[in-house]
């Protein structure tokens, strides 16, 4: 019984340190259209330097609705600090979702190829060096939350699929 209430307790846990950048990673795909962040310019390679998927506008709604869920934290727990730190992994899932597409850019992938745990992780892995710097996740809660993250990323990307959103289902 112990045991299982700790597991509850550790997925509750990751869940909740890892919710704003989720948001923060997710909402830019209700944006349809809009200005490219790399304005169409290509890098030294002749490739895009991000593509027409990264766009200011999608930068600001995941970053707007990041601050709303961390500022809910804050409401909810008090914590100015804490509250900081997760808008701060906020930045950093996006800059990590900026980095991803970059990489993806350079091994002559387009948008929408899939790039296995790369589509996956680079927000994840971003964010995590945000809470672990600042001591809010530890290995176990890292391993737990990456866990979570594959799974609920599987499953957000084929809802989004389904629902138009996106064209490729990951």
């Amino acid at each position: 019984m112990a045991r299982t209430m700790n597991l509850v307790l550790l997925v509750l846990n990751a869940i909740t340190l890892y919710l704003p950048a989720m948001v923060t990673n997710a909402t830019p795909v209700f944006v349809r259209k809009g200005t490219p962040i790399d304005l169409g310019k290509k890098f030294i390679d002749g490739h895009r330097i991000l593509g027409d998927g990264k766009t200011f506008e999608g930068l600001l709604v995941g970053l707007y609705f990041g601050f709303i869920v961390s500022f809910t934290y804050m409401l909810l727990q008090y914590d100015f600090y804490s509250t900081l730190i997760l808008y701060l992994s906020c930045i950093a899932a996006i800059l990590g979702d900026l980095l991803g597409s970059f990489i993806k850019r350079r091994l002559g992938l387009k948008r929408g190829e899939r790039a296995l745990l790369l589509d996956q992780l680079d927000f994840f892995l971003a964010s995590s060096i945000v809470l672990i710097i600042h001591g809010l996740v530890d290995y176990i809660l890292f391993i737990v939350a990456l866990v979570i993250i594959v799974l609920l990323h599987i499953l957000t990307n084929r809802v989004a699929y389904i629902l138009g959103l996106k064209n490729v289902p990951w």
